[in-house]
């Protein structure tokens, strides 16, 4: 069979590659390759390589102008989806394929009745167009497509190793050439969308703003320090009197011996200042519920508890109740101290008892 070569893919000055099988005669493969140098003449190169090999070697990329694969007889094997894309990446981009492969035929069953020509045949024309454009080819086009011989089907048995009545696949075997083509891009391309391009010449160009002109910062704040020269500023030292230009002693420094701020963590005998303790002295406390009698001798003391919604309620007797240096404790937070035992209270009259928590978990407003 001669080789597919058609004009419209093979011509002068182009790199050809030449794919062949190992069931393909010497002579054969050689007329073919003949027959290719003879069109593209001195000025283009021939290569050969091996159907079975294309999966497992590295093409050089973007290298051919035209390939030409299953065109020497027996042309009898399947180009696998790894063949093809082998065959994609080594085609210059806009170059052709021309590719004969044997099919099975549309009026045949979808598979051959003999199970060991499934793996052979396992797709149809449409198939194979399909696994093309998967690859990337583009402009797919049938050039022949006929029934397989009884002497080209026994090629194609001996080829495959089969044993097998040939006149049995009569009509259920077809040869199909297609040329096809990559695309004119390479893959990872850029291009630019069509609402991205520039608008027509004719169009009225689009006025710039102009910038804005560059303003030194240093004399914008001169210019508005000095806008008024007329104007007095006052004199900070003026505002200083004697008293704080007196320099503190260590004395003066030093934290006071008593106190909330002291250094001391607990009171001193006899305290007066209402200074809390954390020591031994501490004031011990019991829990009552506020549901529960209180006694007539307690008052509420819950600092620790004044921000909670609780019904504990604690109670401090009188016995043990801090003094008051300054006696306004009860009149609310606004006259205690900053360490009042009775911060955060409600005001309260003395001797008077304070229950906090019993309506605290109720909603103001009923909904």
């Amino acid at each position: 069979m001669a080789p597919v070569a058609t004009p419209a893919l093979v011509t002068q000055g182009q790199k050809v590659l030449l794919v062949g099988t190992a069931s393909a005669s010497a002579a054969d493969l050689t007329d073919a390759r003949n027959a290719i140098v003879a069109s593209v003449g001195t000025q283009g190169s021939v290569t050969f390589e091996q159907l079975d090999r294309l999966a497992s070697i590295a093409l050089p990329a973007s290298t051919y102008n035209t390939i030409v694969t299953g065109a020497v007889a027996p042309s009898a094997y399947q180009h696998s989806d790894a063949v093809l894309a082998a065959l994609a990446k080594t085609l210059l981009p806009g170059g052709g394929l021309a590719l004969t492969e044997p099919v099975l035929s549309s009026s045949a069953s979808t598979t051959v009745q003999q199970p060991a020509l499934n793996q052979a045949l396992a797709r149809s024309a449409g198939d194979l167009v399909s696994a093309l454009k998967i690859s990337g080819f583009v402009e797919i086009t049938t050039v022949n497509q006929r029934k397989a011989t009884l002497e080209e089907i026994q090629a194609l048995l001996q080829a495959w190793n089969v044993q097998a009545d040939a006149s049995a696949l009569e009509g259920q075997i077809e040869f199909v050439e297609i040329s096809a083509k990559k695309p004119a891009y390479e893959l990872g391309a850029t291009a630019a969308l069509p609402w991205a391009k520039k608008r027509a010449t004719n169009a009225s160009p689009v006025a710039k703003p102009k910038p804005a002109p560059k303003v030194n910062k240093a004399a914008v704040w001169t210019i508005s320090a000095n806008d008024d020269e007329d104007a007095e500023l006052e004199d900070e030292d003026a505002l200083l009197d004697e008293s704080d230009l007196i320099k503190p002693t260590m004395e003066q420094l030093a934290a006071p011996e008593c106190g909330p701020n002291s250094v001391k963590k607990k009171k001193c005998k006899n305290c007066t200042c209402g200074m809390e303790s954390e020591g031994e002295d501490a004031v011990e406390t019991k829990t009552t519920l506020s549901s529960g009698p209180v006694p007539d001798d307690a008052i509420v003391a819950s600092k620790s508890n004044r921000w909670k919604e609780s019904a504990i309620t604690e109670v401090v007797p009188k016995a043990l109740q801090p003094k008051s240096s300054c006696g306004n404790c009860y009149l609310g937070d606004a006259f205690r101290c900053g360490s009042c035992p009775y911060l955060g209270m409600p005001a309260f009259q003395p001797g008077e008892k304070v229950q906090l928590g019993g309506s605290m978990l109720k909603d103001d407003i009923d909904f």
